[in-house]
């Protein structure tokens, strides 16, 4: 059995795909604004980098359940060159939010143990910042740029996925108007 067949296909009675794909739509832009929060204000980096990390480790779930659902959805059905391009989009999203992810959760963990490691030099040892305080900046600012990359790419990816359903197949409207799609028959 494959796992993705144990991702339901409906919850609460609604398709799961478009559902669970607003997981990494919102915590992935949102752990990319708590990266960036704390690249520049230092003093929140203590609790807003776990933070970080938790929301980017939500959304390498999220990302990962939304594709598994998104293939159950596929095998229902539709083709087409816009769902192609959506697939293809979602495909080269993993690995970025994957990226993200490994970013979000070293600086967290680099943090804390320079953190860690400053408390136990105790107050009588010179103020200078560790090897593992040096990483902290480098490392947050690495997260920036891996959850800008990897937001970019999930609305790129939401934006062909949406625009595979709400696309007039005939070609010429605006969006479907009903069951068959046909938004120009009058």
């Amino acid at each position: 059995m494959l796992i993705a067949e144990v991702v339901p296909n409906d919850l609460f009675g609604l398709p799961a795909h478009p559902l669970l794909v607003h997981v990494p739509v919102v915590l992935v832009p949102l752990a990319t604004i708590g990266a960036l929060v704390a690249l520049f204000v230092p003093r929140w980096r203590s609790w807003l980098l776990p933070v970080t990390a938790i929301g980017a480790t939500i959304g390498i779930v999220g990302v990962q359940l939304a594709m598994w659902s998104g293939e159950n959805l596929q095998a229902d059905g539709e083709e087409g060159a816009l769902v192609e391009r959506h697939i293809q989009l979602a495909d080269q999203t993993r690995p970025l939010v994957a990226l993200f992810f490994v970013a979000a959760v070293a600086v967290a963990v680099v943090a804390w143990l320079a953190q860690r490691r400053s408390v136990a030099d105790g107050p009588g040892t010179p103020a200078r910042p560790s090897t593992l305080a040096r990483l902290v900046v480098p490392l947050c600012a690495l997260s920036v740029l891996t959850g800008v990359v990897a937001t970019v790419w999930i609305t790129q990816a939401g934006h062909a996925g949406s625009k595979s359903v709400w696309h007039d197949k005939s070609g010429g409207g605006e969006g479907r108007s009903g069951g068959d799609g046909d938004a120009d028959a009058n």
